[in-house]
């Protein structure tokens, strides 16, 4: 009888450090950001954003249009999330009316770390272009923007889609 408790005490505490691994290696929460801006980066008035998903774990980081309107042109989250694997970006031009998707794999075009970095993109016709932003402010004299989106006024930021970062 002793040993029946004892291996039931065993098999219960067993569990429970399961259990707690499991919420353990969960995904790795990183404070960093996710936006976009349309109206600040010129896209508004061409395209509709009909849907986006950054990485896919973390719901304010996705949204889809639920009747082909659009989803609006400026949105961003920030704080501790997942390092989105992916991006996904699906638009339509509304001088044509014809829609794009795109799919960018993000793995080994980020930074190893993204602590207080954000990630945004920029539509240009049937073109995405994927940015990461930098914490570090551009120097004094920068007065204009070094890439598409208006946040490269600010802040050291590179191109990580189309092209890769030269590092």
């Amino acid at each position: 009888m002793f040993m029946k408790h004892t291996l039931a005490r065993w098999l219960a505490a067993l569990g429970l450090l399961w259990a707690l691994a499991a919420c353990a290696t969960g995904p790795k929460l990183v404070s960093h950001a996710f936006s976009f801006n349309g109206w600040q980066d010129g896209w508004a008035e061409t395209a509709d954003l009909l849907a986006f998903s950054y990485g896919g774990q973390y719901s304010p980081t996705r949204a889809q249009s639920k009747d082909g309107t659009g989803i609006g042109y400026s949105d961003g989250v920030n704080g501790p999330m997942p390092v989105g694997a992916f991006l996904s970006v699906r638009w339509r031009l509304k001088a044509t009316g014809e829609v794009f998707e795109q799919r960018v794999d993000l793995r080994g075009r980020l930074p190893r770390d993204m602590t207080d970095h954000e990630l945004t993109f920029v539509i240009d016709g049937p073109q995405l272009y994927v940015y990461v932003v930098t914490p570090q402010l551009q120097p004094p004299e920068t007065k204009q923007r070094t890439h598409r989106t208006w946040l490269s006024r600010y802040n050291q930021t590179y191109e990580v889609f189309p092209n890769a970062p030269s590092r």
